[in-house]
């Protein structure tokens, strides 16, 4: 069964893609994996493209030219689902604002939230910092003002912008007389999106990214 309830069986491990996705992490060449394991280029395209099923040793010596540990290439990957009705609440500051998380509170990678803002509502007067490096806003639906560090962008549906999730920033719903469902992704993950965020001057607690 797939996490989640999924309906399915799971299907047969892809180790070519992984053993692909591997040697390109680590920027290597086909050749550069044939002449560190002695297999060809040909043999070795077709594992990658699961066309054959290379022996143990192969394998092997593979994993190793791409240091990949033998463990992981078998691991089955950590799935979250997150159903729409059982998202978690994130309790941050914000006027007339109801945040929701799309990935789950432990994801360490990335955070992404879905904002619903009423009209006029926003992430405060106080401009605020997260504590992450990238965070990306895309307009569901209605209008914002974006504040960055004194600069205003007005983002409008299907607009996105990317900047410093440590700069200084605040935003506002502008859509006339309707709400606003902005999403935000940040990276890394916030520590734990479901608690308060402080301004830049530690004096108060302003708003949501």
């Amino acid at each position: 069964m797939t996490a989640g309830g999924g309906n399915g069986a799971r299907p047969g491990v892809r180790l070519g893609a992984r053993l692909r996705h591997a040697r390109e992490q680590r920027r290597l060449s086909l050749a550069e994996v044939a002449s560190r394991t002695g297999l060809s280029k040909g043999f070795l395209s077709r594992v990658e493209r699961d066309r054959t099923s290379p022996s143990v040793a192969s394998l092997l010596a593979v994993c190793e030219a791409v240091s990949l540990p033998m463990e992981r290439l078998f691991a089955t990957p950590p799935v979250s689902l997150v159903r729409a009705a059982d998202r978690p609440q994130a309790d941050l500051p914000g006027a007339a604002v109801v945040d929701t998380l799309i990935t789950p509170p432990h994801e360490s990678r990335v955070t992404v939230l879905e904002t619903l803002a009423a009209p006029a509502g926003s992430g405060g007067e106080e401009l605020y910092s997260l504590p992450s490096e990238c965070e990306v806003c895309y307009v569901l639906e209605g209008a914002i003002e974006l504040d960055i560090d004194g600069t205003t962008y007005t983002l409008e549906r299907g607009d996105a912008i990317t900047f410093g999730a440590a700069v200084p920033h605040t935003w506002r719903n502008v859509a006339e007389n309707r709400s606003s469902r902005i999403c935000w992704v940040i990276a890394p993950a916030l520590p734990d999106p479901r608690s308060q965020l402080e301004s830049p001057d530690a004096a108060s607690t302003t708003g949501p990214p």
